[in-house]
């Protein structure tokens, strides 16, 4: 394919260039322009007739208007027919008239070079960056959508990772192909395009009622987890008011779907005014409106000579503004202060590109004809968030917020979907609550200035921030709650609960406050709320802000007696092995040395009881007086004094570890510890608390359980439950923060920690905002919060408002290290126990012997006993 080249440099030869830099002498632009032009044969759809023809048209127009608009120098115009050109240094401008892929690859050539590029395209072609140049597409009326579509998305209008495309049958097939292929296809220059398209098309049938269902039926069919929330609709007028109410029916127009609307017909019927739509639109939706203002009037015809004329007369027109600078320039620097000053060649580029910029975005070129500027789209954006809470209404507000034409494109005012960038867009925005701390604060000073604070507006602050609105805060006059308004000086900690009250302050809402929720006169309602499911038909609950575990309040365990402590190291069932092991070695070791053909008689061992005394005294390491002679007994002895070394050494180190460490009573950290003693201890909760509800609409046979034995508890019974608690005898079952609270409170109090707290948390009670029903900002608002989450900012704001650690936080569970312990007489109580029933024993016995002794001397007094000489 050969190219021409119609490049306009304004410079000099490359003679003119000092010491090789890019920096041009001003002062002698005046003298020669060179520029270069390329008219592509390929643009004339490859016909040499039209291609010499256009080709001879376009340089006589070039030499024609130069000749007529330049009065201090002359143009030197090269032609240029190969398409790998070598783009000189010297060359100021580039004029090429080429298809799309050639005036991009010349693009990146004078790109490169460093020159300005103005560039004449076939339609459905990006435009080169206008940092670098300008480009036109020569559109033919009536195919100007595809172009459209590539100058927004070119522009960042459209930022659509996926698109649903939508349309009547009033457009042919390659139309929109043509569009399709626009929306979708990868840009140069460009680092996200759309990733995946969908297309569904609807016949226009003459019967309302069967056009209605036919769309309605296509709607419905979507899935919208798979496809996305972009739609692009390209209708008529007679179609777009049908598609507007059904999404609307279906609930498919809110704040987190896009809707671009294209009427292709307005202009040739009239209908430019757009505005009776707004009365279509939800609040909440994000649509916009791209409609035909063109007058059908056959008038329009674009002509290919006049954007080459209007071409050399903006950039001569630029050439002599900036030759009017460089003169002003030289006249106020003189010496060598003109070379630091001097301007580079990229700010000359830049230069006159604003100036062309600015010719052809000039109001007195609108009305050519010729140049395509009778082509005009206008884009209308609706305002739809916030709209009900200002004006008292549903209906939308549509402003203008972009325009477009072949010449200078898209002309943004506005984002085409606002509400997408700005969210709110700063409107102020009603907001109702009332004193609860520490969820919201309400503070009302002496000069009725009115502050507002709490976990709640620590999470509106910032919500109101990122969704991009302020707020007015609206106390309704709540009876009770006036006095708290003006008394609260102290604010509260996260489970602190003001005094005399007993019951969650999250379970119960002023009627007043939910009466402007359910009426939808307020945004949200600024208040720290249970969720609850039987409440959800009137209103509806953000995702949960905070969420407080429920947990046992317990009496602090206690130590478990220690008067046999010196019994600890072994079970009752090594205790009994081991006096077993006495009693059985006594005869075995008798029978063994007796019947020993090696053994010698010995009294220490002549029977089983004496053997049972060596065992016992071999056991407390006390050995014996005598040891059998024969190598059997021996071996049976040695192997007693082994289990002796193993046992003795097993008990002198555990019991080393019972009197570091003392043992205390099993605590309550589980529901399943709590049941297990429920013939010692009662438990309760507050009376109306979530946990009853949740307990009772539970299929947990736990639960049931826990719930048909407990007690409810009122506000005025604080002060007997710590008493109970205390006692030992009873389980208060709260918030896992307000029990601490309780805590504190008794350690403040009397300086000793009574209570401890269970490990388990075995529920969650979650605490939310709450919204109007079927409220359209629910799912944004949640979105926003879901992010504080993530980000850990929740979690912060609840950690500045929980109460400071003191030696009670520390759980039952938790082992307690003894440093430096000292034993003590309670310690060894035990073993002086033993020691008195073992004095009291050998009395009992020493009596027994007497006893027993008095009696054989008797009974020896009465035998005669014969005389032996």
């Amino acid at each position: 394919m050969t190219s021409f080249l119609f490049f306009l440099l304004w410079s000099i030869i490359s003679a003119l260039y000092t010491d090789g830099s890019d920096i041009l002498p001003l002062s002698r632009l005046r003298n020669v322009t060179m520029a270069a032009v390329v008219v592509d044969k390929g643009f004339f759809s490859g016909k040499n007739e039209d291609y010499r023809k256009a080709r001879t048209m376009i340089l006589d127009s070039i030499h024609e208007v130069a000749k007529k608009e330049i009065r201090m120098g002359y143009i030197v115009v090269h032609a240029l027919q190969d398409t790998n050109i070598d783009l000189r240094e010297d060359y100021m401008v580039l004029l090429s008239i080429a298809t799309c892929d050639k005036t991009w690859y010349l693009y990146e050539l004078a790109r490169q070079s460093g020159i300005i590029h103005l560039a004449i395209t076939d339609r459905s072609c990006p435009r080169i960056p206008i940092s670098d140049g300008i480009s036109i597409p020569l559109i033919v009326p009536g195919e100007e959508l595809p172009q459209m579509f590539l100058d927004l998305r070119t522009a960042n209008a459209l930022s659509w990772k996926n698109v649903v495309i939508l349309h009547d049958d009033s457009f042919e097939k390659e139309k929109i192909s043509d569009i399709v292929q626009a929306v979708t296809s990868n840009l140069p220059n460009m680092m996200s395009n759309i990733a995946s398209r969908s297309i569904f098309s609807f016949k226009r049938f003459a019967s309302e009622s069967v056009r209605k269902q036919h769309i309605k039926d296509v709607l419905n069919s979507f899935h919208i987890q798979q496809l996305g929330n972009c739609f692009l609709v390209i209708v008529t007028v007679d179609t777009i008011t049908d598609v507007m109410e059904i999404a609307k029916s279906l609930k498919m127009v809110h704040p987190g779907s896009q809707w671009l609307y294209v009427l292709t017909d307005a202009g040739s019927r009239n209908s430019t005014n757009v505005t009776y739509l707004a009365d279509l639109l939800p609040e909440g939706g994000n649509v916009a409106v791209i409609y035909n203002i063109t007058k059908s009037d056959g008038t329009c015809n674009i002509d290919l000579l006049c954007h080459v004329n209007d071409f050399i007369r903006y950039f001569v027109s630029a050439i002599k503004n900036s030759s009017h600078i460089n003169n002003e320039l030289n006249e106020n620097i003189t010496g060598t202060k003109h070379d630091i000053f001097r301007l580079t060649k990229f700010q000359i580029n830049s230069h006159i590109l604003k100036n062309i910029n600015a010719k052809f975005s000039g109001k007195s070129n609108l009305s050519n004809k010729k140049c395509g500027n009778c082509l005009f789209w206008k884009i209308s954006s609706a305002i739809t968030w916030g709209n009900y809470f200002l004006h008292g209404r549903k209906a939308a507000n549509l402003i203008e917020s972009s325009t477009w034409n072949p010449r200078r494109g898209i002309n943004l005012s506005d984002v085409i979907f606002p509400h997408i960038a700005y969210g709110f867009r700063g409107i102020s925005l009603p907001i109702v609550t009332f004193h609860n701390p520490p969820w919201q604060i309400v503070n009302v000073m002496k000069n009725g200035e009115v502050s507002y604070g709490g976990l709640v507006f620590d999470v509106l602050k910032y919500l109101s921030k990122k969704l991009n609105f302020t707020y007015a805060v609206f106390v309704p006059k709540i009876m009770n709650n006036t006095k708290a308004l003006r008394g609260s000086t102290r604010a509260l900690k996260v489970g602190e609960r003001p005094h005399g009250t007993l019951t969650s302050a999250t379970r119960k809402l002023p009627e007043e406050v939910l009466e402007l929720v359910r009426t939808k006169k307020v945004l949200l309602a600024a208040c720290a709320y249970t969720v609850s499911d039987f409440e959800k038909s009137a209103i509806n609950f953000t995702i949960p802000i905070f969420v407080q575990t429920y947990s046992f309040l317990t009496s602090r365990p206690t130590q478990l007696s220690r008067a046999l402590l010196f019994t600890s190291p072994f079970t009752k069932e090594t205790w009994a092995c081991l006096a077993a092991a006495i009693i059985i070695m006594g005869p075995i070791l008798y029978l063994v040395h007796k019947y020993s053909p090696s053994s010698t008689k010995l009294s220490g061992l002549n029977s089983s009881w004496q053997c049972v005394w060596y065992v016992y005294g071999a056991l407390l390491q006390q050995g014996g007086m005598y040891l059998p002679k024969s190598d059997s007994a021996r071996i049976l002895v040695g192997t007693w004094w082994l289990i002796v070394t193993v046992l003795v050494a097993t008990y002198s180190g555990s019991l080393i570890a019972f009197l570091t460490f003392p043992k205390i009573d099993d605590p309550i950290l589980t529901v399943d510890d709590l049941l297990a003693h429920k013939d010692k201890l009662t438990w309760g909760f507050p009376n109306g608390s979530f946990l009853e509800e949740y307990l009772q609409s539970s299929e947990n046979e736990q639960y049931r359980l826990l719930l048909s034995r407990s007690e409810r508890h009122n506000d005025t019974e604080e002060a007997d439950i710590i008493r109970r608690v205390k006692d030992g005898k009873h389980v208060f079952i709260d918030w896992r923060s307000s029990l601490r609270f309780l805590m504190r409170k008794d350690l403040l109090s009397n300086g000793i920690c009574h209570f401890s707290l269970s490990t388990e948390e075995f529920m969650d009670e979650p605490i939310a905002m709450i919204v109007p029903n079927n409220s359209p900002y629910l799912p944004i608002i949640n979105s926003e919060l879901y992010r504080m989450y993530e980000s850990g900012l929740i979690n912060k704001w609840i950690s500045e408002k929980m109460p400071t650690k003191d030696k009670c936080w520390v759980g039952a569970n938790s082992n307690e290290i003894v440093d430096k312990r000292k034993v003590n007489v309670a310690d060894m109580q035990g073993i002086f126990f033993v020691l008195f029933m073992g004095i009291v024993l050998a009395i009992i016995f020493l009596c027994l012997e007497f006893y027993w002794y008095r009696r054989k001397v008797s009974k020896q007094r009465k035998f005669i006993q014969p005389f032996v000489s």
